[in-house]
């Protein structure tokens, strides 16, 4: 094993090291000091998104995770599994875990670090594709995922399935779906889709191993790791195609019966390549917290046209984007009001508010927040966080990088974000109990869509 990169977090006193094993797989150990846990998870570039390249079912990401948990060559029964995780006074309890998004599909397993070789072997069991037990679960497995697609909103009725096809459907439709499948797809799918998916995506090139625990890991747990390791094969896999989504005026929406008001969502792309953009990064975190600050304060509390504001920046709906956005709720009857203090706020009142004595005591108490924190609850989370960052990107993130970034934002530089903000065309969704047209007779003739027009 060849270390390959290690820093302490100063913020929450977290050593990270990234090593290769043997075998070829990365590995990322978060050293806790502060921590009883050994948290452990596999991360697979085997997200549904990669369904239509290798010409599976929709779904079928998801139908596998599920599979993963059932009896194997390990453990042959459900009771099995269940006295092998069970805690009593001799032996912590095993809390085991999958998931399934559009990137990726994780396996994890936490306890208390008494159970260390316990977890291990849990999570090497898992790694397995026993074809004739499977076939056993497989038909019941899917009538339970076919159970939990009813629970969510038919395709029509998706507002997050509507806005994805809205801002992303023409360039990148394999993020435009239900994760678990439609009850067609999951009815289709094969035990021989789920081998070739298996077979294809859970490749050493697309596997990371992520663990954190109190102390460095021994060299017994790193034999066990690169075990693990050598059951995935050595191959490669299809990556995902490169792909750009334009800043441009559009108007999408949804029609919500539900509702008794409207949401608005201004939405920006910034694509990225390998390596994180901390600077970007931390613009982006000052400027929202600005558009929070200034949104509760006018839009709210003075001028009452909404009850909350909400600011978002994440790349977990897109392939090399990060999609951010602002979005608020307000009454039919003020759509329009709305639209025009938006406006106001973003070309007047954020430039106004940065240059006043005010906005430089804001600013610095921003900062100290960043600088100074206060101690943060245990991110059971992180490992698997980590990870996913580590494949988006090509690199851990670091922390202390953000911070000294948002150390370097004074007010001249805040204004130049506020201006390069101001210059991009957004895409504006809208969720709505109105009619279609109304809607967008009112938001074609607000002063913020003919800045762009």
């Amino acid at each position: 094993m060849k270390l390959l990169q290690e820093f302490k977090n100063e913020y929450n006193n977290i050593t990270y090291r990234l090593y290769e094993l043997d075998c070829g797989i990365k590995l990322i150990h978060l050293e806790n000091p502060a921590t009883v846990n050994f948290d452990m998870v596999i991360t697979h570039k085997a997200g549904s998104s990669y369904e239509d390249q290798e010409k599976v079912p929709h779904g079928t990401a998801h139908l596998l995770e599920h599979m993963l948990f059932k009896p194997n060559s390990k453990f042959k029964t459900i009771e099995d599994i269940t006295k092998f995780e069970e805690g009593n006074k001799k032996n912590a309890a095993l809390y085991t875990n999958g998931g399934t998004g559009r990137k990726f599909l994780s396996i994890e397993c936490a306890a208390h670090e008494q159970a260390t070789n316990r977890i291990i072997e849990r999570i090497n069991s898992l790694v397995d594709f026993p074809s004739s037990i499977f076939k056993k679960y497989l038909l019941k497995e899917k009538g339970i995922v076919s159970a939990e697609r009813s629970t969510k909103p038919q395709l029509e009725k998706f507002p997050l399935i509507k806005l994805l096809q809205f801002i992303e459907g023409e360039t990148l439709p394999e993020f435009t779906y239900v994760i678990i499948g439609e009850l067609n797809d999951i009815k289709g799918i094969t035990l021989e889709d789920l081998r070739t998916y298996f077979r294809n995506r859970l490749v050493r090139e697309n596997t990371i191993f992520a663990i954190q625990s109190k102390t460095k890991l021994g060299k017994d747990i790193v034999e066990k790791l690169e075990n693990i390791g050598q059951k995935y094969p050595n191959t490669t896999a299809s990556p995902f195609r490169q792909v750009i989504l334009s800043n441009s005026l559009n108007l999408g929406y949804f029609y919500d019966e539900r509702a008794t008001g409207t949401t608005l969502e201004l939405i920006h792309f910034n694509s990225y390549e390998d390596g994180i953009d901390y600077q970007k990064e931390a613009e982006t975190s000052i400027l929202h917290k600005l558009i929070n600050k200034l949104g509760f304060d006018i839009l709210r509390e003075k001028n009452g046209l909404i009850y909350d504001l909400g600011t978002s920046a994440t790349s977990i709906f897109s392939a090399n984007h990060i999609i951010k956005s602002v979005n608020f709720v307000t009454e039919n009857s003020k759509i329009a009001q709305m639209l025009d203090s938006l406006d106001k706020l973003i070309y007047k009142d954020l430039e106004s508010f940065i240059k006043s004595e005010k906005g430089t005591r804001w600013l610095e108490h921003i900062l100290s927040k960043y600088i100074y924190p206060t101690t943060v609850s245990y991110n059971h989370d992180l490992p698997n966080d980590i990870a996913s960052t580590y494949f988006e990107f090509g690199e851990l993130y670091n922390y202390n990088l953000f911070v000294e970034e948002i150390k370097r934002i004074g007010k001249e530089r805040l204004l130049n974000i506020i201006h390069e903000f101001q210059n991009i065309p957004p895409h504006i969704w809208v969720e709505s109990n109105l009619p279609k047209k109304e809607v967008e007779k009112i938001v074609k003739e607000s002063s913020l869509w003919k800045r762009f027009k």
